[in-house]
């Protein structure tokens, strides 16, 4: 299990990062990397390795609260990865402790 990559932004999508790390790049899906990282900053990323028949994906998450709180939905029935992460990109992970909280639907 890839835990954490520290390294070198190359690249930043709509959906995902390019993270060099010592010379190997390494695709890291994100929530909003357009408005958090820009080409050339360094920084580390707390990463969750889906594993599936065909892929290999790499999730990666500025903070340790983000990646507890992807870990979390994933427990939810019927929510993978790519939906966790759709979460995360349209709330904060205090934003929906908050809610939860509350118990808003």
């Amino acid at each position: 299990m890839i835990r954490m990559l520290r390294g070198t932004i190359e690249e930043v999508a709509d959906s995902f990062v390019v993270l060099d790390v010592r010379g190997v790049g390494y695709l890291v899906r994100s929530p909003n990397p357009l408005s958090h990282f820009s080409q050339g900053e360094d920084t580390i990323f707390h990463t969750y390795l889906a594993v599936r028949e065909t892929a290999l994906d790499l999730y990666g998450f500025t903070t340790k609260n983000e990646l507890e709180m992807f870990e979390l939905l994933l427990g939810i029935p019927k929510i993978g990865p790519k939906s966790a992460l759709g979460v995360l990109t349209q709330a904060s992970p205090t934003l929906l402790i908050e809610a939860a909280q509350k118990k808003d639907g």
